[in-house]
This record gives C-alpha cells, sequence and structure tokens, in this order.
C-alpha cells in the first residue's frame, strides 16, 4: 500500500468504529420516552430492548439504523476502494463498536444487527435466505435469542456451502463469534 492507501484505510476503519458506536436505542429511548433503556430488560442498547421498551415499531426502526451502520461503513470502503482486508477490519470495528460503545462507557447492543447489515452488502442472497429462515425461527418460537442462533448458525453453513471466498468465511466466524461473546457475557 503507499502512503495515500494505507491512510484511506485508517480512515475507513475509524469511520466504521465511530459508525458502529452510534447508540441506536439509547438516543431513541431517551428522544421518544426520556428513558435509557438499558436501564430495563437486557440492559442492552440494541434493537430487541428497544423493541420491547420502546414498541415494536421502534424496535424495528433501531434494527434497521443500526444494520444501515455496518453496510454504510462498508459502502465507504468500497467508494474509495480500500482493501478486502481492510473491508473486514472495517465489519470487525463496526460490531465491536457497536457492541462496546464509547458513548456509552463501552456498552452497547449485542450486535446482530449491525452484522446483518454487513451480511446483507456482503452477502446478499444468502442474508435473504437467512432472514426468511429467522422470521420462520422467531415466529414458531417467540424467542429472539433461539432466532439469533439460527440465523447465525445458517449464516455461517450457507457462506460455506456456497465456497465463498475463505476471507468471508473467516469474517463470519469472527462476527458470529463477537455477537456470541457479547451476548453470553452480559
Amino acid at each position: 500500500l503507499d502512503h495515500e492507501e494505507c491512510m484511506e484505510s485508517i480512515v475507513v476503519i475509524l469511520v466504521a468504529f465511530l459508525l458502529g458506536s452510534v447508540p441506536t436505542a439509547y438516543l431513541m429511548g431517551r428522544a421518544l420516552k426520556g428513558i435509557d433503556v438499558r436501564d430495563s430488560g437486557s440492559g442492552n442498547s440494541g434493537a430487541v430492548n428497544a423493541g420491547r421498551q420502546l414498541g415494536k415499531g421502534v424496535g424495528m426502526l433501531v434494527l434497521a439504523l443500526d444494520a444501515g451502520k455496518g453496510a454504510l461503513a462498508l459502502v465507504i470502503g468500497q467508494v474509495l476502494q480500500v482493501p478486502a482486508l481492510t473491508l473486514y477490519l472495517a465489519a470487525v470495528l463496526a460490531v465491536v463498536g457497536h457492541s462496546y460503545s464509547p458513548f456509552l462507557r463501552f456498552r452497547g447492543g449485542k450486535g446482530a444487527a449491525t452484522v446483518l447489515g454487513i451480511s446483507a452488502l456482503m452477502l446478499w442472497q444468502i442474508t435473504a435466505i437467512v432472514v426468511v429462515a429467522g422470521a420462520i425461527i422467531l415466529l414458531l418460537t417467540r424467542r429472539p435469542v433461539w432466532t439469533m442462533g439460527g440465523v447465525f448458525v445458517l449464516l455461517n453453513v450457507l457462506t460455506v456451502v456456497t465456497a465463498q471466498g475463505l476471507g468471508l468465511i473467516v469474517l463470519c466466524l469472527i462476527l458470529s463469534t463477537l455477537v456470541s461473546v457479547t451476548h453470553f457475557s452480559r
């Protein structure tokens, strides 16, 4: 990498982290009801907890915005034509930013919605299948945690069986592990 490409990569990675760090559910809770969504429910600043405390519509909006954070981080990198490794690092840091937001004293959501946005941009066909499967799991079980687990297992399996590149396979495993660690550590 020359100096300019290196600087663009650094900017993309930093912007990805900062985008991921925007605490959407927290901001919605403060704006709509004057509450901190972390004070109730799961204690996370994520779409599911926002939906439980602020209503399903707001929860869906938080989901879309959190997914958008992950996708936007990658679009910026794609526009700047950074190397694939930089895109992968940006994806990881967008999720890390969401889960450990410096704006919330390094607490946040679990990262699943941000991964959804990243996946939708990088593997849209697989993501479409996974979203339909997730909707079915949620309808049958009514349990978001089981749904999330099933979605991540299926995402990884489909990424492998459709012979995606090694970089995407490893990225999916890393992102799934990040979400799992965040979920189970809280």
